[in-house]
């Protein structure tokens, strides 16, 4: 029996921002809440209605993983087009509980083989590793031979983040007042890493929201392939930091692959809008 393979990923992924037109690509939404407003269907909408919401709103943004049951129906529909398998590519399963639900639900389905893959990442590095696998499997490749390929591309990539205003890593429980207090008066901005174990990390602080783009786009060089990698920015509506970002890294290389995303609401929700996040991805 032939295999027949989908790739399932979700929004933290972004990949309903990525151009392409592999009809065995799907994707679990991640919603956002911002008091009773729920922001979903990312694939229907984007996100500029979250970050136009989120900009006005007194809310603490939350967001929630899909339910067992809301992932087991996802696999049910991908079965019923007639797929022998599906490659789950979730957000990093120490970010969110999706990666647990996908393993529970994928035992209570059968006539289908599901692997639930610990990606240790998200944003745009999740989104091109949805596509690679994609790819592979509309070519003929083996389960196996796709996975190979996933585990490679993700040990070779990272994230950097930073953040200028860190009033929603307070109100998330990510960062005492106290420190947030301290790096106000300060005016320190942390450096962050989504590091090998797909957490984020605080890696170093530094003065002023400028020095701190360019320190992470400096961590993003350092380990980059210049043949076969990808510089990677990722903002949410902040385009003059966006803007600045792109002009640092293309002084440091005018040759560059350099590719811009937004960072998807679900992602946003925890590091605030005023936010940005350079990554390296080797192929």
């Amino acid at each position: 029996m032939s295999q027949k393979i989908a790739i399932l990923t979700d929004s933290s992924s972004s990949i309903y921002t990525f151009k392409h037109d592999y009809d065995n690509i799907f994707m679990m939404n991640l919603p956002c809440y911002l008091g009773e407003e729920i922001f979903s269907d990312f694939d229907k909408y984007g996100d500029t209605l979250f970050y136009a919401a989120y900009r006005k709103s007194k809310f603490i943004p939350k967001t929630s993983q899909p339910s067992v049951g809301e992932s087991l129906k996802m696999f049910e529909d991908i079965k019923a087009l007639g797929y022998t398998d599906i490659i789950y590519l979730p957000i990093s399963k120490e970010l969110s509980g999706t990666y647990a639900n996908g393993h529970i639900s994928k035992e209570m389905i059968k006539g289908i083989n599901i692997e639930v893959v610990d990606t240790k990442t998200t944003v745009s590095i999740l989104g091109s590793i949805t596509l690679e696998a994609a790819r592979m499997a509309r070519e003929g490749h083996s389960v196996p031979e796709i996975l190979e390929r996933i585990y490679a591309i993700r040990d070779h990539s990272a994230y950097y983040v930073t953040v200028n205003d860190l009033t929603s890593l307070v109100k998330n429980g990510r960062l005492s007042y106290t420190k947030f207090r301290i790096a106000t008066l300060l005016h320190i901005k942390p450096v962050i890493i989504l590091n090998a174990e797909g957490r984020l990390v605080s890696i170093e602080n530094v003065r002023t929201y400028k020095s701190a783009i360019r320190k992470v786009i400096q961590y993003a060089f350092r380990y980059l392939d210049p043949v076969k990698g990808e510089i990677h920015i990722s903002y949410t509506d902040n385009v003059a930091d966006m803007e600045f970002a792109k002009a640092e890294i293309l002084k440091i290389n005018p040759n560059v692959n350099l590719k811009v995303f937004t960072i998807p609401s679900t992602v946003a929700a925890h590091l605030g809008l005023d936010s940005l996040g350079v990554g390296y991805i080797n192929f």
